[in-house]
């Protein structure tokens, strides 16, 4: 094959526009109408016809522009969230979208719009039924299917009960969100969505283990041997502290790992190149060899006295406790009418946001500006002015849209590397995590062993109540302490209890980092104590409800 023969040309009709389409035929449509054509409203959430944020309209139809070849559309008709309105005016079906509060992060709002719009332009009326099943392959996250699935009524003439009142504008009222256009019209610029054209772009290399010591070779020798390659950066590229966390006093996380990796995700080096050089790499011969070594994937197994330590001064890998006392609850279960003990345990939960972690970074003189997707812009800038060793006043942090984030976004992930590789090479660097990179490298909801006892007398009231939360907080601290000391606090739910003792244990693992995730410990503690208030009230011969009432 000769590779210097171009590619067939395809030509596509798009928001009735001809287009000319330079990218192979194989190339994902996604991909085309995102790079080639500028039309981000397109929202890449998987690429794997999962998420349904892709979709777009071929000749009516609605498809995954991810899993669609743009060879599969020549001469189609394609329809993006950017061809529904008119006239400079927004279509019904986006109005409706505005009116009923539909659009909330927004990075799922362009695949629903185009779902609805290929429905209702099948069927006048449809009911919601329909609805749900034309929106069944667009997920959302945030969640807001009911009024999602609203405002499609509305639009179709099937329900004509607008929540919003424009002429009124008063507390109490619906009104439409201030960002809500951009969110229907597909304006809405999320972290993947404007990434300068010309910017180099990086891959991420992480270890493949749960624990492993490694080395890097010829790191010289793969840059020469890859065109379009511009760099490797490793620990030693950093300025400032190789170092992070959100609560300060417990910063434990590197940018790159040094010498050894604790858990199966973590970044070891990271290659910066043309966009095309990086979209195109396989590293699978990237010059580095791995030596795995003993772990500890549970609680029980990382506070085995032969467990490897994760952090030396952590003794018994205890990152820390949390404890909340009242009364005497021993006491008070000895002397109880009806006591329940049960065992609970609840896994790792990934925050599957539909927007993976995307950004870019600019230097300007002095100063490094980072666009990134984030929850916590301030708390960004501290932190890459310590790992970038420059004032806080020379670090800018430009947040863009977040298409979900439900605490996991709160935590530092893709800033460090674009800031190094544009402060080093005085270029712009965007980055893209995959959605199998985000699920590997970002935290997740605190898995949880809980020991919980609780008693009442004979009129059902609470006399004592002992819980034991054992808090997986993998390999780093992130937001664990604040996990750890919640969980006393609210595993009594809001419920008045004389005698109470909660002791909680974040403990470290060679798993990765448990975060913040929509209440911070307090759902994995809730689940246990509102199943042992239910045999409680059981045993009392009580209503459940009644039971939780009189408490």
């Amino acid at each position: 094959m000769n590779r210097h023969v171009p590619p067939p040309l395809t030509t596509i009709n798009v928001n009735g526009k001809q287009a000319v389409v330079a990218s192979a035929p194989y190339k994902r449509l996604s991909g085309v109408l995102r790079d080639e054509l500028g039309l981000a409203g397109t929202k890449v959430g998987c690429d794997a016809g999962d998420c349904g944020a892709c979709t777009v309209l071929v000749d009516g139809a609605p498809v995954c522009a991810c899993l669609t070849a743009v060879g599969q559309v020549n001469g189609c008709e394609i329809t993006t969230v950017e061809g529904l309105a008119s006239d400079g005016s927004l279509s019904r079906l986006q109005d409706a979208f505005l009116q009923f509060g539909a659009a909330q992060c927004g990075i799922c709002t362009p695949g629903m719009l185009m779902s609805a719009a290929a429905l209702l332009a099948s069927s006048a009326v449809p009911d919601r039924a329909a609805v749900e099943d034309a929106l069944g392959g667009v997920l959302c996250r945030c969640t807001g299917y009911a009024k999602i699935v609203d405002a499609v009524l509305f639009a179709a003439g099937s329900n004509s009960v607008l929540p919003v009142d424009a002429s009124e504008r008063a507390v109490g009222k619906a009104l439409r969100r201030v960002d809500g256009v951009p969110k229907v019209d597909g304006q809405e610029r999320f972290g993947a969505d404007a990434i300068p054209a010309g910017a180099l772009m990086a891959k991420i290399i992480r270890s493949p283990h749960h624990r492993a010591a490694f080395q890097l070779g010829d790191i010289d020798g793969f840059v020469a041997s890859h065109p379009g390659i511009v760099a490797v950066m490793t620990a030693r590229d950093i300025p400032g502290v190789n170092l992070h966390g959100v609560i300060p006093q417990f910063a434990d996380q590197p940018v790159f790992a040094e010498t050894e990796t604790r858990y199966r995700g973590e970044a070891v080096a990271m290659i910066v190149g043309e966009q095309d050089a990086i979209a195109d790499l396989h590293i699978e011969d990237f010059p580095v060899s791995w030596e795995q070594l003993p772990h500890a994937l549970g609680c029980a197994d990382a506070m085995a006295a032969d467990a490897p330590l994760l952090h030396g001064t952590r003794a018994g890998n205890v990152m820390v406790e949390g404890l909340v006392c009242k009364g005497d609850a021993p006491g008070a279960l000895n002397e109880a009418a009806h006591v329940v003990e049960r065992s609970f345990s609840t896994p790792f939960i990934e925050h599957a946001y539909i927007e993976p972690e995307a950004g870019w970074a600019v230097r300007d003189d002095d100063t490094i500006t980072i666009h990134a997707s984030t929850q916590a812009p301030h708390m960004d800038r501290d932190a890459m002015a310590a790992i970038m060793d420059l004032p806080v006043e020379q670090v800018r942090i430009v947040p863009t849209a977040c298409g979900g984030g439900f605490g996991s976004k709160l935590d530092i992930s893709m800033q460090p590397y674009i800031a190094i590789a544009a402060w080093q090479l005085k270029r712009p660097c965007g980055i893209v995590y995959t959605r199998q990179e985000s699920m590997r490298s970002s935290t997740k909801r605190h898995p949880s062993e809980i020991r919980l006892k609780a008693g009442c007398d004979a009129d059902g009231r609470i006399t004592g109540f002992d819980f034991k939360g054992y808090f997986n907080t993998g390999a780093y601290a992130s937001w664990g302490p604040t996990v750890a000391n919640r969980v006393p606090v609210h595993a009594s739910g809001p419920f008045h209890i004389s005698d109470y003792r909660a002791h909680s244990l974040a403990i470290h693992t060679h798993c990765p980092p448990s975060g913040a995730f929509r209440g911070f410990g307090v759902p994995q503690s809730a689940i246990a104590q509102e199943c042992v208030f239910d045999e409680l009230a059981d045993a009392a011969g009580i209503d459940r409800l009644e039971f939780r009432l009189i408490n």
